[in-house]
């Protein structure tokens, strides 16, 4: 099963490289608010706090520094996937600045249930009794704070994507929750499932700041 799963993966990406490398660089820097690197030949694009070189004609991704030193870093295949379709499918909307919730959004009731749950358990965990420590995770991501739940912070994942989490500290009677919000947009961007990824790779990030 796992190597069934390595499998899509793989046909998955190369599906969304075959489709990014036909696609004129000015459509995509449009769309995206990525910018194109004609040396590297590809897009450099905001990433939470971080900037990376997507090039297409090696089908790579590197972290890329202000002083444009490349950054070995090893990336989550839930990366590769979400970066490679925001590319391909991020429309030219601006955020409208209004939070929604996974139960708002079309088909999102049912879509993220059971094994498609927001992944947010581990950091419920990981900073339900330390929200200033969930702050802190927030704020190296790139994150501002907001002023809802115990903490919470809104961070950019791409220049057009930005996404909410909100913690309510645990106490004897009831355990600490954790909610992820989306801009109304959200789905002019991506579809459901790179949702779901999104949202596994941001909770991942944000669960690594605890041994840094």
């Amino acid at each position: 099963m796992k190597q069934e799963g390595a499998n899509r993966q793989i046909a998955a990406d190369a599906f969304h490289w075959d489709n990014l490398s036909q696609l004129r660089p000015a459509d995509v820097c449009n769309r995206t608010d990525a910018l194109y690197h004609p040396t590297g030949e590809g897009y450099i694009l905001p990433v939470y706090h971080l900037r990376y070189l997507i090039t297409p004609k090696t089908r790579k991704i590197v972290r890329v520094e202000w002083n444009d030193q490349t950054v070995v870093e090893k990336l989550h295949p839930f990366f590769v996937l979400m970066v490679l379709v925001y590319l391909t499918g991020a429309k030219e909307i601006k955020p409208e600045n209004r939070w929604v919730s996974e139960k708002d959004l079309k088909g999102g009731s049912n879509f993220f249930q059971g094994p498609h749950s927001l992944q947010v358990r581990e950091l419920e965990v990981l900073y339900g009794k330390d929200p200033e420590a969930f702050l802190k995770a927030g704020r190296k991501l790139g994150g501002t704070e907001m002023d809802h739940g115990n903490k919470a912070f809104a961070l950019n994942v791409f220049p057009r994507i930005p996404l909410a989490y909100l913690l309510w500290e645990g106490n004897e009677e009831f355990p600490p929750k954790i909610r992820v919000l989306f801009d109304s947009t959200i789905q002019s961007h991506l579809p459901l499932d790179a949702i779901w990824c999104m949202v596994a790779e941001t909770s991942r990030r944000l669960a690594e700041q605890t041994a840094l």
